[in-house]
C-alpha cells in the first residue's frame, strides 16, 4: 500500500502558489482526490517500480509514486508544469523530469537503458490518447504493464467484446496485446476544473503470449473490417484488392464472409491475417 499522503499539496493551492491556471489547450484537469490518487499509485506499484509517467502535470501522482519507492521518469509537454515539478519535487533522487511529447518517447530504448521493463502511467489527454495507446502497443515487450486514466468512452472501447457497439479496431489492437481491467471510475468532481465527461482508470497487463501478432496484414484487415462496420466482411474487405484471395483466406481461416467485422474475435482476425499471408 502507499504511504500516507495527507501532506500532498492540493492542485488548486499549487496553481495559486505558482501563479498559474489550467490550460484548455493542454486539456488540463487536475485530480484533487488523494484517495483516488493513492489507489492509482497502488495499481502502478502492483506491476512494478520503474515508472514512466506521461503528463504528470502538478505531480499529484508523482509524489505518492516516489513515496512508494518508485523510480519515475516524468515526461511533461507544458513548460509551466515542468517548472512546478522542478520546484516542488526536482530534488528527489528517484525522479527524472523531461520536457517533451509523451507520444514520442521511445519506451523500448528507455527500458534498455534502465535494464528492466517499465510501468507506464498517466492521465491521457483526449487528443493524444490514440497516439499514446499505439506507443504502448508498439513497445509492449518493454512493459510490465500500464495504468492509464482515459475518458469513459475510451475505457468502454478498450474493454468491449465482439458484437457490441463499442467494439472496434482499438478494442482489437489493445486486447491482442493486453488483458484490460478497470481500476476505478471517476466523476467530473474529482478534478479541478471539472471536465465535461466522466473518466476511468484502466490497467493493461501484457499477455504471456500475444493473442495476435500485429503484422501489417493484421492491421489492414482489422481497419478495413471496421471502416465499414455495418457491411459484411465480403464488402468491407474489398479494399484488400483481391476478392478471390479474400474468399480463399476466409475459407482457410474458417470465417464466413457474410459476417460483419464487429462479430470477429481477436483470434478470428489473427487467423484471417495469417491465411492471407500464406496465400501471398
Amino acid at each position: 500500500m502507499t504511504k500516507p499522503i495527507s501532506d500532498l499539496p492540493d492542485a488548486r493551492d499549487l496553481l495559486r502558489k505558482h501563479g498559474l491556471a489550467p490550460k484548455r489547450g493542454f486539456s488540463q484537469n487536475f485530480l484533487v482526490q488523494p484517495a483516488i490518487t493513492a489507489r492509482i499509485a497502488d495499481a502502478v506499484t502492483d506491476l512494478g517500480r520503474e515508472v514512466v509517467e506521461l503528463g504528470p502535470g502538478l505531480g499529484a501522482l508523482t509524489h505518492p509514486l516516489l513515496l512508494c519507492g518508485c523510480r519515475v521518469l516524468a515526461v511533461e509537454l507544458d513548460r509551466d508544469m515542468v517548472h512546478v515539478l522542478e520546484e516542488e519535487l526536482g530534488g528527489h533522487p528517484q525522479l527524472e523530469i523531461r520536457q517533451g511529447d509523451a507520444a514520442e518517447l521511445d519506451l523500448t530504448a528507455y527500458s534498455r537503458a534502465c535494464g528492466t521493463k517499465l510501468v507506464v502511467t498517466g492521465n491521457l489527454p483526449y487528443q493524444a490518447t490514440g497516439a499514446i495507446l499505439r506507443q504502448v502497443v508498439r513497445h509492449r515487450d518493454a512493459l510490465k504493464g500500464a495504468v492509464l486514466m482515459v475518458q469513459r468512452e475510451v475505457r468502454d472501447r478498450l474493454v468491449a467484446r465482439p458484437s457490441t457497439k463499442e467494439y472496434g479496431a482499438l478494442s482489437v489492437f489493445i486486447q491482442a496485446a493486453f488483458a484490460v481491467d478497470t481500476v476505478c471510475r471517476l466523476k467530473p468532481g474529482s478534478f479541478f476544473p471539472p471536465p465535461q465527461v466522466e473518466s476511468s482508470v484502466v490497467r493493461l497487463t501484457p499477455w504471456p503470449e500475444p493473442r495476435a501478432e500485429e503484422t501489417q496484414t493484421f492491421q489492414e484487415i482489422v481497419r478495413a473490417a471496421f471502416q465499414m462496420r455495418r457491411k459484411t466482411l465480403r464488402n468491407a474487405l474489398r479494399s484488400m484488392g483481391d476478392p478471390d484471395r479474400v474468399a480463399r483466406a476466409a475459407d482457410d481461416a474458417g470465417i464466413d464472409l457474410g459476417r460483419r467485422g464487429e462479430t470477429l474475435s481477436v483470434e478470428d482476425f489473427a487467423r484471417l491475417a495469417a491465411a492471407w499471408d500464406r496465400l501471398g
